[in-house]
């Protein structure tokens, strides 16, 4: 009995020691991960934060805005830099650079194998970016930009570059090792020291690849990206110096416990400021809207880590329905824009194509003379459009080509939507409608077609129209061609001959305009669509030294066909000056609805006009045009038209235009109408200081 209680003692005993040997190791494993660990979190915090503070700072960031701006950036930067520092810091224990670079040092103190080594890398990175620049061009000539082809066929190919890179590399650092050792051995004999020491070796390597980064951007790069915004790589950047900083102050021997505090209090700000974002999140998600519509950094990992959609689904905000006009018939609208839809190439506005389809329209319905795009370019102007609102009052972010409205505006067909109507979108292009993007265009609209060909986009209406059932809902259909668009291939060329190019796609689209409104001619009378076909900017064709548009805000890139066709629309031709930002209050009011006023819509809606209702007044009319400073705009330019006078602000000068008797504005007449022109300055003054104001 005895022995067996022994036994099982000492069996306790000894697995208690190696408990506590397991309980030891394990406790000391955690504690040097964490002390491992440590300076990672710390220098990522203070990278993100003071980053972060960079980026938000402004005059509209103040308070609670600010710490939620900053707050939302530090989310998504803080484990970026952590990992950055994390992954750099493994790279650096492994590689251990300060053993490399004693390796390559000779006893002398020479180091010529590593001035060869960094000098083969820097050649051996320019020669990669080189063969992978003609890999590339080589494969875009070859499959016309084939996407898939493209991908399949790059990895192979791009191996073998590589390996050719490294084996080339190897081979520059021996011959150059060789050619660096004779002369450090020929200025150790004359000078009795070593000239090309390790730190002078990293300092003359480090400046000759900045010298040849910078060489290499003004020599090739920079006219090759000069439509590239890269405002959004100063975040990226100030953070990872940052980072850099902070784990050279960490790894300084002094004031280690001062270190600790100071590391855990950024931690601790950096955790406030997280927690503060994710409130804001709950309790104040129009602040939070208003955030992302900043070009920041924070709007950025907004996007990121939230669905913007499901934040606006929590907006506290009005019935979207609109109010109805008593006894106002509910009217089908088929709304058709053009793509670079010039008005002087229509017979119908005196130009050369026939365009029967659209001449045909123009005789049963209204023509509008003057009518002006809000921009001279499609996501400023289609935007506007949409929401009824001034182009430099609409929020959101650029896209791609697009622009990402501010999930806070409200468009044209989700008010219509909720007013009762069937709504549809056939579109020609993804970047401006494709769901998944999010960029507003397409909210409101529950039938979404998107082709690029405008034949298939014809076979879509067409089909709708034969299978709508007898008791369907009135319907608003908006159809968008792209085909004006493309009639250069991107050609700068403007000769007369070449116009002819446009004149047949405009005479296609015509064609197309035909059978749409062939379709809606046999429906019964009240079925018969109010019908309304413009473009979202005009095209120059050279004028004022630029081709195409995007550039200026003359007539040529501004001025758009607009014409009115269907039921209780008058034939005429109207000389009142309006704008495309009025189409959105006309169709509510059109459909049988009230628009809502300023702030929510800047346009005046034409319905009077139009039905009849108030005769025309050719001083009565105005339009309003911008453009805003983005990653493709430098500049920002205004123009006003006012009855038949039209100012443009432009480059820091005015210039006045009599539109009767000067419509290709030639003749600047703001020296010598100075009455007029402070006028027409006041004007344009009161519009930009209506475009402060938030339409929220």
């Amino acid at each position: 009995m005895k022995s067996c209680h022994s036994f099982w003692s000492r069996l306790a005993a000894v697995v208690a020691e190696k408990s506590c040997r397991l309980t030891y190791y394990r406790g000391h494993v955690i504690v040097r991960a964490a002390a491992w660990i440590a300076p990672s979190i710390a220098a990522a915090a203070f990278a993100a934060v003071a980053a972060a503070c960079h980026d938000a700072a402004g005059p509209f960031s103040v308070g609670l805005r600010l710490a939620a701006s900053v707050g939302f950036a530090v989310l998504v930067a803080w484990p970026a830099a952590f990992l950055v520092s994390a992954a750099a810091r493994v790279i650096v224990h492994v590689w251990r650079p300060r053993q490399l670079v004693t390796t390559l040092t000779d006893p002398g103190g020479g180091a010529p194998r590593l001035a060869a080594w960094l000098l083969a890398l820097i050649l051996g990175a320019a020669l990669l970016a080189l063969l992978t620049h003609q890999v590339v061009w080589i494969f875009w000539r070859a499959t016309a930009f084939k996407p898939r082809s493209m991908s399949l066929a790059l990895g192979p190919v791009m191996i073998v570059v590589v390996a050719i890179v490294v084996l080339a590399t190897r081979v520059a650092a021996a011959g150059i090792g060789a050619a660096l050792t004779w002369f450090e051995g020929r200025w150790a004999a004359r000078r009795g020291g070593a000239l090309l020491t390790p730190r002078r070796v990293v300092i003359a390597a480090g400046a000759l690849a900045v010298a040849a980064g910078w060489l290499g951007w003004h020599l090739v790069l920079r006219r090759r990206f000069a439509g590239v915004s890269f405002a959004g790589l100063t975040f990226p950047v100030i953070a990872l110096a940052l980072l850099v900083a902070a784990h050279a102050a960490w790894n300084l021997d002094r004031a280690a416990k001062l270190r600790r505090i100071a590391g855990w209090s950024v931690v601790a700000i950096a955790a406030i400021f997280v927690a503060t974002a994710l409130w804001a999140r709950q309790s104040r998600p129009t602040m939070v809207l208003g955030l992302w519509g900043a070009d920041r950094f924070s709007a950025d990992a907004i996007d990121l880590v939230y669905d913007l959609y499901a934040i606006r689904d929590d907006v506290p905000k009005s019935d979207l329905t609109p109010a109805p006009r008593p006894g106002a018939p509910r009217r089908d609208v088929l709304l058709i824009t053009i793509d670079t839809f010039r008005p002087d190439r229509l017979r119908v506005y005196g130009g050369p194509v026939p365009a029967p389809a659209l001449a045909s329209l123009a005789a049963r319905g209204m023509v509008f003379e003057w009518a002006f795009a809000p921009a001279n370019m499609t996501r400023r102007s289609m935007t506007a459009l949409a929401t009824g609102l001034a182009s430099p009052r609409i929020r959101g972010r650029v896209n791609g080509w697009a622009l990402r409205m501010d999930p806070r505006h409200i468009t044209l067909a989700e008010r219509l939507r909720a007013g009762g109507y069937a709504t549809v979108g056939l579109f020609c292009c993804e970047g401006f409608w494709e769901r998944r993007r999010r960029l507003g265009l397409d909210r409101g609209i529950d039938d979404l077609f998107i082709r690029h060909d405008g034949e298939d986009l014809v076979a879509a209406y067409l089909a709708r129209v034969a299978a709508r059932p007898p008791d369907a809902p009135p319907t608003f259909t908006w159809i968008h061609f792209i085909e004006l668009h493309e009639w250069a291939g991107g050609n700068p060329d403007m000769a007369p001959e070449r116009r002819r190019m446009y004149d047949d796609i405009l005479g296609r689209i015509d064609g197309w305009v035909g059978q749409l409104t062939a379709a809606t001619d046999g429906l019964p009378p009240e079925r018969q669509p109010i019908v309304i076909i413009t473009g979202d900017h005009s095209e120059a064709f050279g004028e004022h030294g630029a081709p195409f548009h995007g550039s200026d805000l003359y007539n040529s890139q501004i001025r758009v066909p607009l014409i009115v066709a269907g039921p209780s629309v008058p034939a005429a031709r109207v000389r009142e000056a309006v704008s495309l930002i009025d189409l959105a209050p006309t169709i509510l009011e059109l459909a049988g609805f009230q628009a809502p006023g300023f702030p929510y819509m800047d346009g005046r809606s034409l319905a009077d006009l139009i039905t009849g209702a108030r005769p025309q007044d050719p001083d009565r009319g105005s339009a309003y045009a911008a453009t805003i400073i983005d990653r493709y705009v430098r500049d920002r330019r205004s123009a006003l038209v006012d009855g038949h006078w039209k100012l443009i602000h432009q480059l820091g000068r005015w210039e006045l235009y009599d539109l009767l008797s000067d419509a290709n504005e030639l003749r600047d007449l703001s020296l010598g109408q100075p009455a007029r022109l402070a006028e027409m300055q006041a004007l344009i003054r009161a519009r930009w200081q209506r475009d402060r104001v938030s339409p929220f």
